[in-house]
């Protein structure tokens, strides 16, 4: 009897201490996943930016990533879907390779090497990509740099966009890549709109064309991105095509009033009203070289919100500049990203209000140095070194969401 007691004893305690450890060990879990960012976000210089960034990414169970990534659609990211490599590409690299440009001044270009980059190891950008040297139409990539957005805290891409059949000098057509974009961001729970590049022989009409293709051929899709029910069009350089010309075929049409939310570029804030009167909703200031234009001089932007009563202003932030290893000559509109305070003073810059649209340039321009897409340390040799981020490569993905957060 009493060994059957001693026995009845130390199995209770097993199973108690058994219960204990279940109860440990699930309490870490849940410490370890219940990461709250609308609370105070940990300093941007603590160790832990990396390894928490990273811990998010690995998240696979996608319900536990989406819960503990919140995002806020009124922050628009620029996005770049042009990036090649041999294996998805024909057999060659895109953008990576990209050249680098002659000055304009033939004096003056001869002092600067114009050669080609040949990647992988030589690209054309002063940063190397946490992903390496990638395709666009990797669905892989594509998936993980919707994880990435959606991890920055910016809920909506603009995808820079060519027309069918065309494209940059560095890159090709890449408009069938959109409907897998737009699965890979419906996927996360993102939004796209689009960013219409300057194609060539571009015109109002034929703008107001492939603006009806894009609503005809996407508009439908779940992670289309709409403002006040109307799809959402930034028009880069829209300055090149005169005002009359946009007034005398974007204002009078009733159908795109309707059905699209146009948003012209702006270098001054004196550019609102005509752009409102050209049948424009919005202006938006896109640079990400802070000072380079009127409008990309953060500390005038609530000055320039005044001057543009008539239509909203969108500002544009960025955490730097630099593209010397596209154009080697234009060291002067260099921004150093100052271990994240330029971008922290671009965001303190922005105008009040919690609704307000902010474009950020950008997740993936490399060839202009803009991107807060996760970037690595590397030093191929002498003269070919890449800049890394201060705390690791999910820096600015991290910093991103604190700065949105924190607004």
């Amino acid at each position: 009897m009493w060994q059957l007691r001693t026995r009845r004893h130390r199995i209770r305690w097993f199973a108690i201490g058994f219960i204990l450890i279940v109860l440990v060990w699930c309490s870490i879990l849940y410490r370890s996943l219940s990461i709250n960012y609308e609370q105070d976000a940990p300093h941007p210089h603590s160790p832990s930016v990396t390894t928490e960034s990273l811990f998010l990414y690995e998240i696979d169970n996608l319900d536990t990533f989406i819960r503990h990534t919140p995002v806020k659609y009124n922050y628009h990211i620029f996005y770049y879907p042009w990036y090649g490599t041999p294996e998805y590409d024909g057999g060659q690299y895109l953008h990576w390779n990209h050249r680098r440009l002659a000055h304009w001044n033939r004096e003056k270009a001869v002092h600067y090497p114009q050669h080609r980059h040949q990647p992988p190891d030589d690209i054309g950008s002063n940063f190397y990509p946490f992903l390496g040297p990638y395709s666009s139409r990797s669905r892989v990539i594509l998936d993980k740099h919707m994880r990435m957005i959606r991890m920055s805290g910016a809920g909506t891409l603009s995808i820079s966009w060519y027309p069918p059949g065309m494209a940059d000098d560095e890159g090709r057509p890449s408009d069938d890549i959109i409907p897998l974009l737009l699965n890979k961001a419906g996927k996360y729970q993102l939004k796209v709109c689009f960013h219409i590049e300057p194609y060539q022989n571009r015109t109002v009409d034929n703008v107001i064309h492939w603006t009806q293709y894009i609503l005809r051929q996407y508009g439908s899709h779940q992670a289309f991105y709409r403002f006040n029910g109307k799809g959402v069009f930034y028009i880069y350089d829209s300055y090149r095509i005169s005002a009359h010309e946009w007034r005398q075929k974007l204002f009078s049409n009733e159908k795109m009033k309707q059905e699209a939310f146009f948003v012209g570029l702006i270098l001054k804030s004196n550019e609102c009203q005509p752009l409102a009167s050209s049948g424009f909703d919005a202006a938006y200031s896109y640079f990400a070289a802070n000072g380079f234009t009127e409008a990309s001089t953060s500390q005038q932007w609530t000055f320039t919100v005044g001057q543009c009563k008539s239509i909203p202003f969108i500002p544009s932030v960025g955490p730097g500049y630099i593209d010397t290893n596209v154009r080697p000559w234009n060291g002067g509109t260099t921004r150093p990203r100052q271990n994240g305070e330029y971008y922290k003073k671009m965001f303190n810059d922005l105008p009040k209000g919690n609704d307000r649209i902010v474009t950020i340039t950008s997740f993936n321009e490399w060839g202009e140095g803009t991107q807060i897409e996760p970037a690595v340390e590397r030093s191929i040799s002498k003269n070919i070194t890449y800049e890394s981020y201060h705390q690791g490569p999910f820096t600015y993905i991290y910093l991103t969401r604190e700065l949105i957060f924190a607004t």
